[in-house]
């Protein structure tokens, strides 16, 4: 790909980390499930465990997924792979 010189080049600053964390995930879809439970408890519990998975892969170098993944399952959810 050629740049023109004096051409304007607008970078995007969320689209390294949203790429990274597209790769990241790759592969993590999994579905879960708990009696009793609605789709807006595995909402919020998704949520919280993503925002603690974030913090933990980057202190124990595991993948995101993987943390989502064991925090779910801490709060009750069965996996369905």
């Amino acid at each position: 790909m050629k740049i023109m010189p004096g051409l304007p080049i607008k970078k995007k600053k969320w689209a390294l980390p949203a790429l990274f964390l597209m790769a990241i995930l790759d592969g993590c879809i999994v579905s879960y499930e708990q009696p009793g439970k609605t789709a807006a408890d595995f909402a919020r519990d998704k949520k919280y465990c993503e925002s603690v998975a974030e913090k933990e892969y980057a202190r124990k170098g595991t993948r995101v997924c993987d943390e989502v993944d064991a925090c779910l399952i801490a709060k009750g959810w069965k996996s369905g792979r």
